[in-house]
């Protein structure tokens, strides 16, 4: 019984999924001009970041980005990983 409500269950979510594209599809041959061009102009922009973040990912080291960031971090709090006496603003400044 469980089985059956399982696999009844599931055709339900395939079934929901193709209805959804129909729809969609239905949706995209039926739209004005005014909501072509918006939606032409909304997926360049997607589309752009997109390939932006993709090519970031290729581009860069993740290890390299942290490093960097917290590199950044240090320098705002006057320290970096060092620790000498020269690297603390705040000790160098009345001295």
């Amino acid at each position: 019984m469980t089985d059956a409500l399982v696999w009844l269950i599931v055709l339900a979510l395939i079934a929901l999924m193709f209805w959804a594209l129909v729809r969609d599809r239905q949706r995209l041959k039926n739209r004005t001009a005014e909501e072509y061009e918006r939606d032409l102009a909304e997926s360049r922009n997607s589309m752009l970041r997109a390939g932006m973040l993709e090519l970031d990912k290729f581009l860069v080291n993740e290890k390299e980005k942290r490093a960097a960031v917290e590199m950044i971090k240090d320098e705002e709090q006057g320290r970096t990983k060092a620790g000498g006496k020269s690297d603390d603003l705040n000790r160098t400044a009345s001295e």
